[in-house]
This record gives structure tokens, sequence and C-alpha cells, in this order.
């Protein structure tokens, strides 16, 4: 094709988009694209069951005015459009294990499309489209969609292979080879220490193959032992000796300044691997970490890059020691006898094969094994922080029977490949030893003869255990290849996983934030099929205090979340003082957002330093202030070291009063012009409620603030409160007016908190 060419049955407007039909059956996106033309096809998706529910395949293709379905018939792929405009609705009926895509018009079902789960994601997308142009919304309205960037793929789009559960990235399409040679970037800042150590090596090797050499004057020469009529001679021997025992001191010195040298540059690496990863854990999004065990990212950045260290300071350095010691004492054996030399080589090509059909049981079982490590890593993390439950319902014999089956699944496979290797190891040591028969049968034969002098022999022999030491290393390296190369690769997972939120090029700083917030036709889905808010239109006015209240599940921490950016809308615009919040940066835009939370939650370290965490330049008297205002100067002071009181992990130290008054103090020490409370009274007592009131009231003060809430005190003090049912705005109004609205939704759970309250008062 001419450079500038367009491929086949795509026009100039299609060419300028994604290609959305490139995992299509190449016959069948040439005839879609000509069917399509000139219209651009916005998605495809496949669904995979027949009416009668059997498995069958078809796609769905999409353009901005006809839906078309493409099912293969006799061999062929036959097609059929359907004009957008005669479609009134499209619905997506969820069921057990499969879904359907139902066309409605005048109030007839005119089509239906089966799926199973697997497709449920792309039909979604293919949905949420149509229902886009059906209801006459601009493209403008929605941002482009597209995979989430921390989203685990199912299939690899190389070999359409599951992708199992224990892996980011498909094991078949990986290169180990590719991934360590990444590590040569890291390596780059450090190339003066790695040549000085790769330099050393090659001394030290250098040196180590001319002992053996040595050998052969100091019998034959030396000890007289060559024969003929000249005898032993021993000042000749002690020269050889002494040259001897300069190889062997400089190989020692030399040897330790490699060791030190490669042992910093595998620290090196791995602090700086260490380092990147943790810095970018902090930029993936809440969706990446709705998917991870704590437990499995914990042992990325310690264990993984720990074995860095290990694999960089002494396997690789071993493994060019190896290579160099094979090549050269090959030379030198063919050099003092080239047929003998042959009989060494002969046990290599067996010794080659078992490495490598060892080499991918190895592989695959290493990925396993450290799968289920993190496994075993994540209950640990799991249990200890939420050690007050499990003693408060007397679980500690169910936490250690859970922790001894998953250290029984790790042993279990851990034992299986002790079995692998262990087995590898003997077979390769019965490989040198019928080598070194084989040279001692020979190689004495032809001594005896008189074809070969003892001190060849000799030298022979040690030449033949340095030969067969580095390939018989190398063999057990590749143990070491593999735990390293596994460990690179989950280290890269985390690196190459693009955070989904992010501030945008040219992202506008944020001087001065007036609260005025905005959602337009706001969507929102977690999983890309339900959403979870639906076509939210509402606007906050500054300083305004609007609560959010509605039945468990209604979408109102959803709606907190995408206002805060943790998560993007699906559909919609979200924005502050007139501009989107996409075309913020997000540090600034959170920097100007507080959040208390139900739980609060307080880091290891003293009470001044928790205080002071959105705001670390603040001077004690600034902690000092912010504590009086929320409340906590009182009891703080009487802790035994005041603002240096030691809280332990999670504030478990605390009571729940004071761990959330701690918490107001620090988002009044952060000044945020827009406020989030969520749940910030319901799970303290009166008199701490009535603390923390008071002290909310002075944070809510001239800030636009969102409360999520059910218990009145709250409710009462919120100039509006929104009701969200199912995702959607099902009242609007303040206290007064929705509390006597007859069958709402407030008055009903209003209702329904009087008598609680009732009750439980009777109780006492």
């Amino acid at each position: 094709m001419r450079e500038g060419a367009l491929p086949k049955g795509r026009n100039v407007a299609e060419a300028n988009q994604p290609d959305v039909l490139g995992h299509l059956p190449e016959e069948l996106g040439e005839k879609i694209r000509s069917e399509a033309a000139p219209e651009i096809i916005e998605v495809a998706a496949r669904f995979d069951l027949d009416d009668h529910g059997r498995y069958a395949e078809g796609y769905l293709v999409l353009t901005e005015k006809r839906l078309g379905v493409f099912r293969p018939r006799d061999g062929e792929w036959v097609g059929e459009w359907r004009p957008l405009s005669s479609v009134a609705s499209a619905l997506i009926v969820e069921g057990v294990g499969m879904s359907v895509l139902r066309l409605i018009a005048n109030d007839a079902i005119v089509a239906e499309y089966r799926f199973t789960l697997r497709h449920a994601r792309e039909v979604a997308k293919l949905h949420r489209r149509m229902e886009r142009h059906m209801g006459g919304k601009g493209e403008s309205e929605a941002p482009a969609e597209g995979p989430k960037a921390d989203e685990k793929k199912v299939r690899c789009e190389k070999c359409d292979r599951v992708i199992p559960p224990w892996s980011e990235v498909c094991p078949a399409c990986t290169s180990r080879r590719q991934v360590l040679s990444r590590l040569l970037d890291y390596v780059k800042p450090y190339r003066a220490r790695a040549i000085g150590g790769f330099v050393l090596a090659i001394l030290v090797t250098a040196a180590g193959l001319f002992r053996p050499w040595l050998t052969k004057p100091m019998l034959d020469d030396g000890l007289g032992l060559k024969g003929g009529s000249k005898g032993a001679d021993y000042h000749l021997l002690l020269i050889y000796i002494l040259v001897m025992a300069g190889l062997m001191l400089f190989s020692a010195v030399a040897g330790a300044f490699r060791e030190r040298l490669m042992a910093v540059l595998g620290a090196s690496i791995a602090r700086d691997l260490r380092d990147r990863a943790y810095e970018h854990l902090h930029k993936l999004s809440l969706s990446f970490f709705s998917k991870k065990p704590t437990g499995s990212l914990v042992t990325r950045v310690t264990s993984d890059t720990d074995r860095i260290w290990d694999f960089v300071a002494w396997t690789v350095i071993e493994a060019v020691v190896s290579v160099l010691t094979i090549v050269g004492i090959g030379v030198f054996m063919f050099l003092m006898n080239w047929k003998l030399a042959i009989i060494v080589l002969l046990p290599v090509p067996i010794m080659f094969a078992l490495t490598t059909v060892f080499h991918k049981k190895l592989h695959k079982g290493f990925d396993r094994l450290f799968h289920r490590w993190s496994l075993l890593t994540a209950v640990v993390s799991d249990a200890l922080p939420g050690v007050r439950v499990i003693k408060a319902f007397s679980q500690e014999r169910n936490e250690v029977r859970r922790f001894t089956g998953r250290s029984g699944d790790y042993y279990d496979k851990e034992v299986e490949m002790i079995g692998v290797w262990t087995l590898y190891g003997p077979l390769m040591e019965l490989c040198t030893q019928v080598g070194s028969l084989l040279v001692w049968i020979v190689g004495g034969y032809w001594t005896v003869k008189g074809q070969m002098t003892v001190g060849t022999l000799m030298a022979y022999t040690g030449y033949m255990w340095m030969f067969y030491g580095p390939i018989h290393g190398i063999a057990h390296m590749d143990r070491m290849l593999n735990r390293a190369a596994t460990s690179v690769q989950r280290i890269f997972e985390i690196l190459d996983t693009a955070p989904a939120i992010f501030s945008k090029a040219g992202a506008l700083p944020i001087r001065k934030i007036e609260g005025r917030i905005e959602l337009r036709n706001v969507s929102f889905s977690y999983d890309g099929i339900r959403k979870v808010l639906k076509n939210i239109d509402l606007t906050i006015q500054p300083g305004e205090m609007v609560g959010l209240a509605g039945p468990s599940g209604g979408g109102k921490t959803t709606m907190v979340n995408v206002i805060c950016r943790f998560y993007d809308v699906l559909e919609g615009q979200i924005l502050i003082d007139g501009v989107d919040i996409r075309d913020y940066d997000v540090e600034q835009l959170r920097r100007c957002t507080g959040v208390v939370l139900q739980e609060p939650f307080l880091f290891y370290g003293t009470v001044a330093r928790n205080i002071a965490y959105g705001n670390p330049e603040a001077t004690l008297d600034d902690i000092i202030a912010a504590a009086r205002a929320a409340n906590a100067h009182d009891f703080i002071v009487g802790f035994p070291d005041g603002y240096d009181t030691m809280v332990g992990e999670r504030g478990q130290t605390l009571s729940g009063g004071e761990r959330q008054r701690i918490s107001i103090a620090r988002a009044i020490l952060h000044d945020p012009a827009i406020l989030i409370l969520d749940e910030a009274t319901s799970s303290v007592d009166t008199e701490a409620e009535r603390q923390i009131q008071e002290a909310l009231d002075r944070l809510t003060a001239r800030r636009t603030t969102i409360a999520i809430a059910h218990r009145l005190s709250t409710l009462r003090r919120t100039s509006r409160l929104i009701i969200l049912d199912k995702g959607e705005i099902a009242e609007q109004g303040s206290h007064e007016e929705l509390s006597h609205k007859e069958g709402g939704i407030y008055a009903k759970l209003l209702k329904t908190q009087v008598e609680l309250q009732s009750v439980m008062a009777i109780g006492a």
C-alpha cells in the first residue's frame, strides 16, 4: 500500500477514528465497512447466544443512524440493518449467567439479542451509545469511552487465551528476556559501577583460568613427571607456586571489590524500583485498589524488590562469569587436546535439553507460587488491622484456620516446586559425572600409553570441573532467573498500569474556589454494566449545605465519589465554578475538597501529626487552634503527652468520638472550599454528637457542604435535602417540606427512624 493510502473499505472520516472492528474476523470487518459507508462505525459488540439460549456467534454494529446485526450462514456473513429512528427504546434485561439487549417499538418487542457475561461490558457500551443517539444527546455531553486504564483484561489481545487470576498479563505471551531487559533502564544511572563490576568479573575469571594451566608445568617440569632426561626442579616449582599465589590473592581482592560493587548496584536498583512502584501506587485510582488484595501490593513493593536486589547483586554477575568461564575453558581445552575436549562436550546437549524442559515447569510454577504467597500475605494484611473485631467475635481460631489453609496451599505448591528443581539438580550432576568418567577412561588410557603427560591430564581434569561447574550453576540459576523475572514482571505490572484518573495536558490551575457545584445529566457505573447513578441533574450554590439521604444503595456515596473525582462519570458533566472538573488539575482539585468520614482513619503517629496531615507545614499554634474549633483540645491536653501522644494504628487507642473530632480538626486545618460529611455523627453517643455538631457548625460555615446523613440532628441543619433512590433523584426540598410529603420516601425514612428511637428509649 502506498504511503498515506487508506485501508480498503475505509473512508477519510473513519480513518481518523479508532478501528473498532479490529477484533472481528477480517472478512466480516471488510463487509461491515463497505455496507456502513459513509457512516462512521462507533461500536462493535459480540453476542454469543441464539434465541433458544444455545451458543452461537453474532455481532452488533452501531453507527450514528443504524444498528447492524451480522450472523454466519452457510459459511458466509449475513447482515441486516435497522434504522435507530425505528426503535423507541432499548434496554438490557439482566439474568443469571446471561442478559438480553431488547429493542422496543410501538410498545412491542421488535428484537432481542442474548449474550453471556463475557460480552456484557461491550454490549453495555453499545447500549449506552444507542440511548445517547435515540435521546438526541450530543457527543460532547460525555467523555470519550474506552476501557479503564487500570481495568484488568479477561483475555489476551494477542492469543485470546484467558488471563489467569494470578496475573495481570498473559503468561503465554510474556517474554522473560524482554521483562528482564527492562531492568537495563534502571542500570543506566549506575553505568560506571556496573562496568567496573563486569571488568573485575572478567579479570577474576581470567585469573581463575590460568591456575589449572599452571598445573601442567608444575607437575611435568617442577616435579619432573614429564619423563626424559630432565628431572625435578624445586626452584622452578616455587616460581609456579608464587605465580599461582599471586593469582589467588588478586582473585580474592578483586572478587571482594566486585561483590561490593554489584551488591551496592543491586541495592540501588531495588531502591529505585521500590520507590517508583510505591510512588506510582499513589497515582492509581480507587478502582485499582478495589480489585487488588492489599497483601499482593505490599509483597510487590517489598519482597519482589528484594528478590531483584539478589538477582542483580549475585545472579547476573554469576551468569556472566559462568559464560566467560565456559568460553575461556573451552578455548583452553581445545588448545591442550581437541579430541579430549570433544569428549568433555558430549553430555552438554543432554544438559541443555534438561534445562529447556525444566525451565518451562519452573517458569509456570513460580508464577503460581508467588500468587499463593500474595494470597497468604493478604490474609495477614486483612486480619491484623481488624484484630479488635476478630477478638470481639471470638474468631481467632477461624482466622488461624484461614491462615493455615492459605499456608498449606503455599506449602503444597512449594513442595511441588521443590520436587521439580531437586530432580533437575541430580540429573545435571549425573551428566557431569558421566563426562568426568569418560575423560578419565580416555585420558588415562592415553597417559598410560605415553600419548599424554600426567600434568596435561591433571590440568585437563581441572579444566573439566571448571567447565561443568558453570554449566551446572547456570542450570540452577534458571530457578533464580524465573523468580527474578516473575518479580520484575509483577512490579512492572504496577508501573505499566496507567491511572484512570489523571490531570490532562494543559490542566487548569485552581487559584480560588467559590464552591458552586453542578451535575449535568450525570450517570455512573462501577462495572460498566449496571448504572449506579442515572441522569442526575443538580446545582449546589456556594456556601449551601445540602443533605443526601435515601435508602441504602441509592447512590449517595457514589455521588460524593464522582464529585471528588475518585471516579470519572460515565456520562454527563460535573462542573465546579462553571468548569468541568476533568479540566482541573486533580491534585489541586482535591486540596480544595475536605472529607470527614463515618469511620475516620488516623495514622500511626502523634495526635499533632494526624491533625496536620493535610497541612504538614502548620505550626503548633495552628494545630491547637484547629483542635479547639473541633472541640478536641480539652481531651487532647488530658493525655499524658498531650499533642505528642502516640496514636495506635488506625487510632484504635482513642474512642470513636475522639477520633471523629481529631478528623474534624484535620479538616478545619486543611481549610477546604468544599466539604464532604459522610455520616460524621452516626457512630457516637449523644454527648459526643453534641460536641461534634458544634465543631461541624464551625467547619461548615461559609463552605459548600454535602452531608450524607440519616440522623435528624444533621438533616435539620441542611438548607436542602436530596433524596436518592436507585441512582435517581426521587425527592428534593427542605426538611419541613419533605417530612410532610404524603407517601414520600423521606417521610417514610423519617417515620421509621422516629419509631426506632422510641423503641430504643422504651427498652432503655
